[in-house]
């Protein structure tokens, strides 16, 4: 297998999952090269389609042409 990050070789391995006190074990691949680890859960969400962007981001205000930042107490005043 190919990493899809830096085209280097891709292992199988069994990890540990840290926050079950009972020492769960899953199986992921990792990357000899990079060092990258990918799991189901990597792979489900990559399959995903993504969430709909919207079209200006938060904190961003348009004004004539001019662009401000808003602050994060300038946004909970103006709702």
């Amino acid at each position: 297998m190919i990493c899809q990050r830096c085209r280097g070789l891709l292992v199988r391995e069994t990890f540990g999952d840290l926050r079950d006190e009972a020492g769960c074990m899953f199986p992921a691949t990792r990357c000899i090269n990079c060092g990258y680890i990918e799991d189901s859960v990597v792979r489900a969400n990559r399959l995903r389609h993504p969430a709909a962007k919207r079209s200006t981001p938060r904190g961003i205000v348009w004004k004539g042409g001019v662009v401000f930042l808003q602050s994060h107490s300038e946004r909970s005043r103006s709702v």
